[in-house]
């Protein structure tokens, strides 16, 4: 499993806030019950003047985790159930403008492109 909390640093890119998002409630949608809630890595970087904001989470048959340790485990897991160690690393990118200080607006873009990318993810992303 590959650790953007490792990558980004390694990099060059400094990591001014980490947290996480529900997707889902960030989208407006409401919970459905039976399903956990869409968590998403929501990070600040800053590499000189340049800032970005970036949603990124680890997808494994059905599985959106934010927890690199967790996807280890699954992997081992699904390794000797299924034979599978396939997943994904999902990253969404988006710069914040020269002297925004809020990422509100790069937080509108990334979860509009979210919403139009979503539908294509089965696709892309294995199951």
């Amino acid at each position: 499993v590959h650790s953007p909390r490792s990558c980004i640093p390694a990099d060059g890119w400094i990591i001014e806030q980490l947290d996480q998002i529900d997707l889902d409630q960030a989208l407006g949608r409401s919970p459905v019950a039976g399903r956990p809630p869409a968590r998403v890595s929501r990070v600040v970087i800053r590499k000189g003047e340049y800032r970005q904001l970036v949603y990124y989470w680890l997808q494994q048959r059905g599985r959106r985790l934010t927890n690199e340790y967790l996807a280890k485990w699954y992997i081992f897991q699904d390794s000797l159930l299924r034979s599978r160690t396939d997943g994904a690393l999902v990253r969404l990118v988006t710069p914040l403008a020269p002297g925004e200080t809020d990422a509100t607006a790069a937080d509108a873009r990334l979860l509009r492109f979210a919403a139009d990318f979503e539908p294509l993810w089965p696709a892309y992303l294995p199951e």
